[in-house]
């Protein structure tokens, strides 16, 4: 694509996987540039106007991204006094890469719309409410969405959504986008920011590749107190026998999902809250070796999705992190829950050609209190939330998984799952 053609988008452009676009009204789009090309019709033809639109808003912003995940700022490079071409930039990010400059990397900005093959923009998460509560001297903020069908009279399932370090609670929204389904299912759902990441903790440091709030969940003995944070958040939201809550919340469907560090605090969280959350989804977070000396309250239903291609929380466990194996936190669970020791096995079709991760499902039934522990094993995928963003670069944190929609799945998977009496 030459320079002098800004204004639209070649149809050969090699390696470019999406747009993103500012769409004018407030809202940040992805569009599939490859679908769009192949699709051709009113797909392509809104992309080719929304990207111009963007392009001529001087506050619009458009950024390519490529097969490999790596970001680009487009727009801000065809207004430039001597813009490059797609192959300098690209040359450009690999030398960056190579050189460990991650402060030229830049992730994936949260968009909220994405482009359909019918030219339409969909709504792929929604805006958010802050909540705070004041706690052991710190202020401790979250972020929630309650569906449009709510109407405060019926009971409704409460879901939380943990991030991993170096993140929040808008940061866990734009790689989950729970808040979608929670819309689609009438649940209201919940991103809690953990505690003030410490200096020189985390995975990522450059402040330009991660802006805004960065935290963390603590799954130690000493120190800031999130357990008892959560529990409180619950009592808030959902009441307690002697105190209504903020919402007419059904208490025995109370759910915890989380990413990386949040996977790993979900672990925490069923062995020791288990009173207040019917099941956890721990999503590329294994269980801490602390927890495994510990005896969970009750047995509890738990999933865990983790892909082998993880460069962050490897398969067979992460001593920095102080992470057990998938294999051996999924064995932990199942002695826990006194579950079948033979799976029900389940392998996902291959639905997207380019893509090269597997899904396949275990699910060990039977458990005590009928609760069961099941495993998404994904070939290939990285630190990554199926179907999410790939939020920083494949050489950085690996492939995303896009031959399955986990969102959808888990809930099937816990959504009749209730605290017992």
């Amino acid at each position: 694509m030459s320079i002098s053609g800004q204004n639209s988008i070649g149809t050969d452009i090699p390696d470019l996987r999406y747009v993103f676009f500012t769409t004018g009204d407030g809202h940040y789009a992805q569009a599939d540039y490859r679908k769009a090309v192949t699709k051709g019709g009113a797909m392509w033809d809104t992309l080719q106007q929304r990207y111009a639109e963007a392009l001529a808003d001087p506050s619009g912003m458009v950024f390519f991204q490529d097969n490999l995940g790596f970001m680009y700022n487009w727009g801000e490079n065809v207004k430039a006094e001597n813009p490059l071409n797609w192959g300098q930039m690209r040359v450009e990010m690999m030398t960056a890469l190579t050189a460990g400059d991650f402060a030229k990397i830049i992730p994936s900005y949260p968009f909220d719309r994405s482009l359909s093959e019918d030219g339409s923009l969909t709504v792929e998460s929604y805006p958010l409410t802050q909540g705070s509560l004041e706690l052991a001297g710190l202020t401790r903020n979250y972020y929630y969405y309650v569906p449009s069908s709510y109407d405060g009279k019926t009971p409704v399932p409460l879901m939380f959504s943990f991030h991993g370090i170096n993140s929040s609670g808008n940061g866990q929204q734009s790689l989950t986008k729970l808040d979608a389904l929670a819309e689609k299912e009438g649940f209201i759902m919940v991103y809690p920011d953990g505690q003030p990441l410490p200096e020189g903790a985390g995975i990522l440091q450059a402040d330009s590749m991660l802006a805004g709030y960065q935290g963390m969940w603590n799954f130690l003995e000493e120190g800031i107190n999130d357990m008892e944070y959560i529990s409180v958040l619950i009592d808030k939201l959902a009441g307690t026998d002697s105190a209504p809550g903020d919402f007419n919340i059904d208490r025995k469907r109370v759910y915890a999902t989380g990413m990386s560090n949040g996977g790993i605090f979900c672990h925490k969280l069923a062995i020791e809250l288990s009173d207040k959350i019917a099941a956890a989804v721990c999503v590329t977070g294994p269980m801490c070796i602390l927890s495994q000396p510990k005896t969970p309250k009750r047995p509890i239903t738990i999933i865990q999705a983790s892909g082998n291609g993880d460069p962050i929380l490897n398969w067979d466990g992460t001593e920095a992190y102080g992470t057990v194996s998938v294999d051996s936190t999924i064995a932990w669970w199942k002695q826990m829950n006194k579950t079948n020791t033979d799976p029900e096995i389940k392998e996902y079709p291959q639905t997207v050609e380019d893509d090269t991760t597997k899904v396949t499902k275990y699910t060990y039934g039977n458990g005590a209190g009928d609760t069961k522990v099941i495993l998404y094993k994904i070939d290939e995928m990285g630190h990554t939330w199926p179907m999410g963003p790939q939020y920083l670069p494949i050489p950085l944190i690996g492939k995303v998984c896009c031959q399955f929609d986990l969102n959808e799945a888990i809930w099937e998977d816990i959504k009749d799952i209730r605290i017992p009496d």
